[in-house]
């Protein structure tokens, strides 16, 4: 079966609309047997009578006044959908994945600037660790990513937002020369520092007894509080912390633990419009 086409009931509608073939055919600036053969199409397709003619009169059959009804609403709904765009506000559904690190501070300053300057976007921000950012933009799930950079892919772009340092948190009273056998507290095998905070132990010949998975860092400021390991966590992180989360706790800063840039990434060929838009807004935020 041939599926409905919109030209079909757009013609169905004026003929309605207007009372004749000839008159529809004015309305839509085409030719009045153009308007004949889709009305004959659009029957033979639905099986049905729409029409009784009678010396070139056309008349609604009981079937036609019917359809009309759900007809109408669908046409109507397709005119406002060709002006959607007619005006000079920018209108789109902006997709975008962040570190934790990056919605903690540096978007919770600026989005809502970007909100009110561009009410026509429905935004979608979305909290990911870093290779889950990376996969989704590959797979084009996502318009943009903010997450460790700098990134060499063939497919993806980036630009540098701000520069995150890391920091060592250890139980109060533990200095770096005493990390020996403490266990060690990291997200998953998704996050970019916990690949980091490993490799960073291994170049201080440090092994620990184990390293477990806590994707919550209340959780692992309470196992590190009762003297049970250490973890690495991000300064903006670290930052946001209460003084009473902070207690019995310390906080440091090795020379050697530098962090990593985080960016904007996207999938090449190019940021779309409003993808451009919002790193753009969100780079040159006087907020910030």
């Amino acid at each position: 079966m041939n599926p409905l086409r919109l030209a079909q009931l757009q013609m169905f509608c004026a003929v309605v609309e207007e009372g004749s073939v000839v008159a529809a055919s004015r309305r839509l600036n085409c030719v009045a047997s153009n308007v004949t053969t889709r009305l004959r199409e659009l029957e033979q397709l639905l099986g049905q009578e729409l029409f009784l003619r009678d010396k070139g009169r056309l008349s609604l059959t009981p079937e036609g006044r019917l359809f009309y009804q759900k007809a109408s609403p669908l046409v109507i709904s397709a005119q406002g959908l060709t002006d959607f765009f007619s005006d000079a506000s920018p209108k789109g559904v902006l997709v975008v994945a962040a570190l934790d690190v990056a919605l903690q501070g540096y978007l919770a300053r600026r989005v809502p600037s970007f909100i009110a300057a561009y009410p026509g976007v429905e935004l979608k921000l979305l909290l990911r660790p870093t290779y889950t950012v990376e996969r989704m933009l590959t797979d084009g799930e996502i318009d943009l990513g903010l997450t460790d950079g700098p990134i060499s892919h063939p497919m993806i772009g980036s630009l540098p937002a701000f520069q995150e340092r890391l920091a060592l948190v250890v139980p109060k009273g533990v200095t770096e020369r005493g990390l020996t056998g403490l266990h060690v507290f990291l997200f998953n095998t998704d996050c970019f520092y916990r690949r980091y905070f490993e490799t960073w132990l291994e170049g201080q010949g440090l092994s620990a007894p184990l390293i477990h998975t806590v994707e919550s860092y209340d959780v692992i400021l309470g196992c590190v509080r009762a003297g049970l390991g250490m973890s690495c966590f991000p300064q903006s992180i670290v930052e946001g912390l209460s003084a009473e989360q902070r207690q019995g706790v310390e906080v440091l800063y090795p020379e050697d633990l530098r962090g990593s840039e985080v960016c904007f990434i996207w999938r090449e060929p190019g940021l779309s419009d409003l993808g451009r838009r919002f790193v753009q807004h969100i780079d040159e935020d006087t907020g910030s």
